[in-house]
């Protein structure tokens, strides 16, 4: 499941408010909505107004602790994959020179019951310093929990582009050969 689609989930279910700055968010790539949850990279804003005013609680409490988690998953995986073979992946990365794309969407995969729980305490702690309520803080943070556990194994859905086509087959009534 992708970070940015957990968020929307759960902000929409516990501040439902905040959807505007979620959606505004959602059309940024992931770092740079980190960067500007985080206040990091900030320019000077003549009016002294801008995302980092309108950051509401919720949204960024579940939005860093999600990211850091997806982030922490892909660490590990790299880590094994360059404990297996260092060699090789720099003559693999030797030839294939391209260009940088833009960065996947981060995705949380396949956490274990102990990274559940970091999930689920990361998000009290960092609720805790935005003055959230610990009985909303708690409620939050089993919401993200239960969202990622049920999510299970399920791939991200491709939200862009044209559907396909409906076979023949499923144009003619039922009956008819």
């Amino acid at each position: 499941m992708y970070v940015r689609d957990l968020v929307r989930e759960v902000v929409a279910e516990h501040a439902a408010h905040e959807l505007p700055l979620v959606d505004s968010l959602r059309r940024l790539d992931d770092d740079r909505v980190i960067r500007t949850l985080t206040g990091r990279g900030r320019k000077r804003e003549p009016l002294g107004f801008g995302y980092a005013e309108l950051t509401a609680l919720v949204t960024p409490v579940v939005w860093l602790v999600l990211d850091q988690a997806a982030r922490r998953t892909v660490d590990a995986a790299m880590e094994s994959v360059t404990a297996r073979g260092r060699a090789g992946m720099r003559r693999l990365f030797r030839r294939t020179r391209t260009p940088a794309a833009p960065a996947p969407d981060r995705v949380l995969a396949g956490l274990d019951p102990a990274e559940l729980a970091l999930v689920r305490r990361h998000i009290l702690e960092r609720a805790a310093e935005r003055g959230i309520d610990a009985r909303e803080a708690e409620a939050l943070a089993d919401g993200v929990v239960a969202r990622i556990a049920t999510a299970g194994g399920e791939q991200p859905a491709v939200t862009d582009g044209p559907d396909a086509p409906p076979a023949p087959d499923a144009l003619r009534p039922p009956g008819v050969s």
